[in-house]
């Protein structure tokens, strides 16, 4: 009897020392919510800071100055959906004469061939007349999503009137975006 008390004692000592090191128990599963945001840029333009108009004729009694304005370009960062529109204004041309200079009658600015890069449609600028004190959209996508820029060369189209002297003229175009 002490044999297989001795033998029972031995066999619960080393099932104790087996429970001792078993591994623990697996975790549940579980799910983890996660969330994020994400920032959006800014919209923004850059336009040519200079141009000179030599497309056409610029000959005495020439009425209308055609030439390209300068690459356009908008890069929208936003990141969203709101589309934007580029408007331009144009200050009368007027010539550096001292004595009685000549200046322009009308200014249009017109957008041409569009570029773009992302999820944009433009639909290529149309002739647009430019006022000297009120913006005219001259640009904009019908439908954008996400980064996108947008890239164009305009044409201007200066009309001096018939009369016109020979001269150096000079007036500013001024293209925002929002």
């Amino acid at each position: 009897m002490r044999r297989s008390t001795t033998l029972l004692g031995s066999l619960a000592v080393a099932a104790a020392m087996i429970g001792a090191t078993a591994l623990p128990a697996s975790a549940a599963a579980g799910d983890t919510s996660t969330t994020f945001s994400l920032s959006g840029g800014s919209l923004s333009s850059s336009v040519q800071s200079t141009a000179t108009l030599t497309g056409a004729s610029t000959a005495v009694g020439s009425t209308v100055i055609t030439g390209p304005l300068g690459a356009v370009t908008v890069t929208d960062d936003r990141g969203g959906t709101a589309v934007w529109t580029v408007s331009a204004v144009s200050a009368v041309f007027t010539g550096a004469l001292i004595t009685s200079p000549s200046s322009s009658t009308a200014v249009s600015y017109t957008g041409g061939a569009v570029s773009t890069t992302g999820t944009i449609t433009v639909i290529s600028g149309a002739a647009t007349t430019l006022d000297p004190t009120t913006p005219a959209a001259v640009v904009s996508p019908s439908a954008l999503s996400g980064n996108n820029t947008a890239s164009w060369t305009p044409t201007l189209d200066v009309t001096m009137p018939a009369g016109a002297k020979a001269d150096t003229y000079t007036g500013i175009v001024t293209t925002s975006v929002a």
